[in-house]
């Protein structure tokens, strides 16, 4: 009982004591500061934790924490501040003679590295001769990469870093920058630019960084202020690693000058406290030996020429006399409490050890028999997982840090030609061509040394090397892990040659399937020229007969000649839709996006689509008060648009209706336009064809003409304007097909003074004008044509015109000449000419001083996109065979 009493007064009495002292502590705090080389961030978190969580405080100090923008060596040096954050340069500043002791380190690697773009070709030292790069005189661990790599810098170009530094790289103003690992790459990220760091860790160079540091003087005067001070200062840091989010919490409220985003400090926070090696490596670890590595480095740049002995330079924790008196008298004290309770317990422990030695023995015996059994079991398991490895399909092979093979299944044996007992203990470079050597001792350097890989887990695709000599492509994929902490990787591999020639044999008919194209595009744009050649005949004779005034056609004449002008007109048609369908096809179609209302589609088009309907005795209904704006390309909405309303009208009844109605679908951010008929409809036999090309659905009603493309165009322009098209049809009652449009944010419609001009409507030939106001100024008209029967057409055409004497050259080479000799008012050029081209003359015309005012009008057959972009500028105007001679009267006006 006497024992116990003296336990509680001994530990009451020590309990007292410990919070006298506190409380004194606590109201007697020593104000200190210390500055940072930086704005306030992440990288000086753990000195935000000691304070804001306390640890400062506890240790008797009231810390003030001070940014700034360079090393605050003379600050430090002077007095002005107690403590300072520096980089690494802080040795060459003590060879020199400045009183500095670095105290700790919060990094045990340098963040510095250089960063380039991944499509640089960058990938090593060496790599940057000829480049251009930014320099720093703080990041001289990066210099050193070059001094080890023998690297001749005078042949890099170093460039002071700008104000806009990375959008230069980026840019491709230049080819690298230093970085610092927590924060260009973040930004590179944040834009979607690929990217690669080179960091001295890759070649065996490493610095630390952020060392703690005072001068000698001022540990001298404050031993325990500076001993204090520092352990509380790793202790935040060490709060920091255990307690990440809440401290990135912290520096988001009251640490973020630069206004940092949670993600960018969330990703400074990842990569910072990688490179402290916490908690492998307590904060503030630094060591005599790796300075004086350092200090050599520094040494090898030429930077520092004095020598001085390190051991003052790193910082030992003080002898203090009187703390070790206190602690002397309390373990006195506890030894002779425990000396006392030592003896009363002796006799019991004896008897209790003596028992527990018996049981420990038969424990050891039970476990040497439980431990063989479990070594018979695992030598079982072992040899299961060597056949299940071994009956793999695929080549397994586990190699160790160092890229020693320790492990080679049977598959690897096929794929490489190596047995397993003479290629185990080899490096696994063995099985790399040579090319990919230099970057795997890279790759594998990186990873050991920062836990980063751009390749573990993913598959990828490269070469092998084969025992034989003979390169083969296989796809792998590589797994890590640790046992007995060391680094051991994975590779599964396959041969992948029958998928490469499989690819390449697709490449090869994807090439044969352009070349093709390109034959039936140039065969089309042939059958365009030579189809419109003899049209041009048919349709211009046809006009010039029903337009004769001087010997009119009678009643019956000019039905017949209409009957030619609207066969020849149908035929024009389906040559134009196959040439359309053609484009669509080959990709080269052109869209002019604009933002439309929806009732200027329908002023548009609606003239010439009720002259049909009137034909065909069916009504039309529009949408009222219908301003909708929708984004579409003008002329390609039109052509859908009379597609889709010619169809209901031609496939309707008499008698019937076409109703065109418009609805907003806000969740799609659409307009929906639906044309709906009252006609025969579609079979459900022939419903999965309608936007087929060449699908005449409606081929049973033989008087509906047309060349069954029309739907497959309208489908392909209506998605290629970002719109949708679709229908519903019901045999014997009619059919609803309907395109949805993207809406426009200039809504509601277009101010009539914003509204772009409407493209003419085309009327019918009836209605065309039939006489024009001759001028008697005498005119030459020279047409070079080599084909008789456009010669006469336009023979017969200026006849007309008394005022004009017309001239017919039958080759360019001709035409110059006559040109030559005599000036014409106005000249009418085929394009395809025997020998030189229409074209090739008309620039000759154009060059020249003497004959560039003429005007030159082209009419040729060649109308696809691709001859007219050709003539882009070059003519006064450019009209495509068969000719529209209302349309080439309009355009002589000016010129006769």
């Amino acid at each position: 009982m006497n024992l116990k009493w003296l336990f509680i007064i001994s530990v009451f009495f020590y309990s007292s004591a410990a919070y006298a002292e506190e409380n004194t502590k606590n109201n007697d705090l020593k104000h200190v500061t210390i500055k940072l080389h930086w704005e306030h961030q992440f990288q000086f978190a753990g000195i935000y934790a000691a304070k804001e969580k306390g640890f400062y405080r506890q240790a008797g100090l009231d810390v003030e924490i001070l940014s700034g923008y360079n090393h605050p060596y003379d600050e430090v040096e002077n007095g002005n501040v107690d403590f300072g954050i520096s980089g690494t340069g802080i040795v060459m500043e003590y060879m020199k003679g400045r009183p500095f002791v670095a105290l700790g380190a919060t990094f045990q690697s340098s963040p510095y590295v250089w960063l380039v773009k991944a499509d640089s070709g960058i990938y090593s030292a060496a790599d940057f001769i000829g480049r251009t790069i930014t320099r720093q005189s703080e990041a001289d661990d990066l210099t050193a990469i070059f001094l080890q790599q023998h690297v001749d810098t005078s042949k890099i170009n170093f460039v002071p870093p700008s104000k806009n530094y990375l959008n230069d790289l980026i840019s491709g103003r230049i080819d690298g920058v230093t970085a610092y690992i927590s924060n260009e790459p973040f930004y590179m990220q944040e834009q979607n630019e690929p990217y690669r760091v080179i960091s001295p860790r890759d070649y065996g160079i490493n610095f630390y960084s952020d060392i703690l540091f005072t001068t000698e003087q001022y540990i001298d005067d404050n031993p325990d202020l500076v001993d204090a001070f520092r352990n509380a200062t790793y202790q935040g840091w060490t709060y920091t690693a255990e307690h990440t989010d809440e401290i990135i919490d912290l520096v988001l409220e009251k640490y973020n000058p630069q206004h940092k985003t949670p993600a960018h400090v969330h990703y400074e926070a990842e990569q910072l406290l990688k490179l402290s090696l916490y908690p492998t490596v307590e904060f503030g670890h630094i060591t005599v030996s790796r300075w004086k590595q350092i200090a050599d480095v520094y040494e090898s740049l030429g930077i520092n020429k004095k020598q001085r002995d390190l051991d003052e330079f790193i910082y030992t924790e003080p002898d203090n006399e009187v703390l070790m008196f206190k602690w002397l008298v309390m373990i006195l004290g506890s030894l002779s409490l425990v000396i006392i309770i030592f003896y009363l317990f002796k006799r019991h422990h004896n008897r209790i050890l003596t028992e527990e030695i018996q049981t420990k023995t038969e424990s050891i015996k039970q476990e040497l028999e439980n431990r063989s059994a479990l070594e018979a079991t695992a030598k079982q398991e072992s040899l299961k997982l060597q056949t299940l490895l071994d009956n793999t399909i695929d080549s397994v092979i586990t190699i160790d840090g160092n890229g020693i093979i320790v492990s080679f299944n049977k598959a690897s044996v096929q794929l490489y030609g190596y047995e397993a007992d003479e290629i185990i203990g080899q490096n696994i470079t063995a099985l790399m061509p040579a090319s990919y050597r230099d970057m795997h001792q890279l790759g594998m350097s990186r990873f050991l040394s920062t836990d980063e890989s751009r390749i573990i887990g993913k598959p990828i695709e490269l070469e092998a090397l084969h025992k034989s000599g003979t390169i083969f492509p296989i796809e792998l994929t590589i797994s890590h892990f640790k046992w007995d902490e060391k680094h051991f990787f994975t590779g599964i591999a396959r041969d992948i040659s029958r998928q490469k020639a499989e690819q390449k044999a697709l490449i090869q008919a994807k090439l044969e399937a352009e070349r093709a194209n390109k034959a039936k595009s140039e065969f089309l744009s042939a059958m365009s020229h030579e189809l419109r050649t003899p049209l041009n005949g048919i349709l211009g004779f046809s006009q010039l007969l029903l337009t004769d005034n001087d010997t009119p056609a009678s009643e019956q004449q000019r039905h017949q000649i209409k009957q030619i002008i609207e066969s020849g007109e149908h035929l024009l048609n389906l040559i134009n839709d196959v040439l359309e369908l053609s484009k669509i096809e080959s990709g080269n179609i052109q869209l002019s996006t604009e933002h439309i209302p929806i009732k200027h589609i329908f002023d548009a088009c609606l003239p010439m689509l009720e002259t049909m309907a009137k034909k065909y005795n069916v009504d039309i209904t529009l949408p009222e008060h219908n301003d909708t704006v929708v984004v579409a390309d003008l002329t390609k909405l039109k052509q859908v648009f009379i597609n889709l309303v010619s169809n209901a009208i031609k496939y309707n009844k008499a008698g019937g209706q076409v109703i065109i109605s418009t609805r907003l679908l806000p969740q799609n951010g659409c307009l929906k336009m639906t044309i709906t008929d009252t006609g025969h409809g579609i079979p459900i036999s022939k419903q999965a064809h309608v936007f087929t090309a060449f699908e005449r659905l409606g081929q049973e009603y033989a008087n509906i003409e047309g060349s069954g493309v029309g739907l497959s165009i309208s489908k392909r322009l209506i998605e290629a304007m970002g719109g949708k098209i679709d229908f519903a049809s019901t045999e014997s009652q009619g059919s609803s097909f309907w395109i949805e449009l993207p809406l426009s944010t200039q809504q509601p419609a277009w101010q009539s003074d914003q509204r772009p001009a409407l493209e003419p409507v085309k009327k019918p030939v009836s209605s065309r004008r039939k006489d024009t106001n001759i001028n008697t100024k005498p005119r030459h008209v020279l047409y070079i044509e080599d084909n008789p029967a456009n010669i006469r057409l336009i023979e017969v055409f200026f006849s007309r015109y008394p005022n004009v004497t017309f001239h017919n050259c039958i080759s360019a080479e001709e035409g110059l000449d006559f040109i030559k000799q005599q000036r014409p008012d106005l000249i009418l050029m085929d394009i395809n000419l025997p020998g030189m081209s229409g074209i090739e003359a008309t620039k000759i015309l154009k060059n020249s001083a003497e004959f560039k005012d003429i005007a030159v009008i082209a009419l040729t057959a060649a109308a696809m996109q691709e001859n007219k972009d050709s003539a882009q500028g070059l003519f006064t105007a450019y009209v495509t065979k068969p000719i529209d001679f209302a349309q080439l009267t309009q355009l002589l006006l000016p010129y006769l």
